[in-house]
């Protein structure tokens, strides 16, 4: 069993969003009085919500009452009493649901507990319903789904698929006696990164610090969003290839493997693009995906995996994208050379290298 976590967005009318903070804020202030009520022992032994007031449904009066119990135990290990203050509110598996692109959750109003439908963007639930946790950031209600589902049983495919990252091609992956695929289109990925980074110059020229956080923020969820797509993209076709394990490259020691002593121009972008990709994000990113399916996923270590011949093994520089080896003539694309020397790789041995993609 794993557990997920999906974002919504909401849109509640000015009415709505009115009566969502004043429900939240007093979820929030109903936690605070119960911990600081354990906290002095005022509350001891088994508590129920017949024990304290709040103006909430009875399921999520029951729902605070855990989270304050939830957040008292951990005030023992950081050695304080935590006070919530970000506005959010609970509520648990059986008082929650969503018909298309309503949320219909149970709140208080003028002093009586009703239904109230929220509108949101559609969403198909994939798994289990489990806690629904509505919170407010930057100005916008979002929803946090949470949702178990069922590990698919371990695949009996015999196929390995090896994964190799990069910056130009993002991810190419092969697969034995089956072919290579290329994911994701570096040249226009590139293209935002050096928007993002050209913009935050400007602003720190400017030296607006509010707006370079807003710029990172954005691109962070833009990265993301990206390494979410490639890694569906990698694990579907792994899975209608009857893969049974995925072989991906150790990221140990990444930015070891950029250029210091370069004064190329070149050189020092690439360095950049290497040192802040989220090359460990899209490897976890496809490691619990493929995980679902039954898939296993092994790390090997990357060493000279683009300079191996696959062929007959002897060690070649590539020039440019292209790879030809000078003992057998063997002529491929560069990344293939790697996803197919990872898709042979066992283990993990000797001096690890990171992906240097470029």
């Amino acid at each position: 069993m794993s557990k997920t976590t999906r974002q919504v967005r909401l849109y509640p009318t000015p009415e709505q969003s009115r009566v969502l903070m004043a429900h939240c804020q007093e979820y929030i202030s109903t936690v605070n009085v119960l911990v600081a009520a354990f906290d002095s022992e005022v509350l001891t032994g088994n508590v129920s919500t017949k024990d304290f007031r709040a103006a909430l449904p009875s399921a999520v009066k029951n729902q605070a009452l855990r989270d304050a119990q939830s957040v008292f135990k951990r005030s023992f290990e950081l050695g304080g009493v935590p006070i919530l203050k970000k506005p959010h509110c609970q509520w648990n598996n059986q008082n929650w649901r969503m018909e298309g692109d309503l949320l219909i959750v149970p709140v208080c109003k003028d002093g009586k507990t009703q239904q109230e439908r929220f509108r949101c963007a559609a969403v198909a639930l994939e798994g289990k319903a489990g806690i629904l946790r509505i919170k407010k950031k930057r100005g916008k209600w979002i929803a946090d789904l949470t949702l178990t589902q069922e590990d698919a049983p371990a695949s009996d495919g015999q196929a390995i698929m090896g994964v190799d990252l990069g910056i130009k091609v993002p991810a190419v992956a092969h697969i034995g006696g089956t072919g290579t695929r290329f994911f994701g289109n570096g040249r226009s990925q590139r293209y935002m990164r050096r928007r993002f980074y050209a913009r935050r110059k400007t602003l720190q020229q400017a030296k607006k610090r509010r707006a370079i956080r807003k710029s990172k923020g954005k691109e962070s969820r833009w990265m993301k969003n990206i390494n979410h797509q490639l890694s569906r993209q990698i694990v579907n076709h792994a899975h209608a290839q009857g893969v049974g394990t995925i072989k991906i490259e150790t990221l140990h020691g990444i930015r070891k493997g950029t250029t210091r002593t370069s004064r190329g121009a070149k050189v020092r972008k690439n360095n950049r693009m290497t040192n802040s990709w989220s090359f460990y994000q899209l490897s976890m990113f496809i490691t619990y995906k493929a995980e679902r399916q039954g898939i296993s996923v092994e790390q090997v270590d990357p060493a000279y995996t683009s300079q191996d011949c696959p062929a007959c093994r002897a060690r070649n520089t590539a020039q440019d994208r292209t790879y030809v080896c000078s003992e057998c003539g063997w002529r491929g694309h560069r990344d293939t050379v790697g996803a197919i020397n990872i898709s042979r790789r066992t283990g993990l041995s000797g001096t690890r290298r990171g992906a240097t993609g470029a």
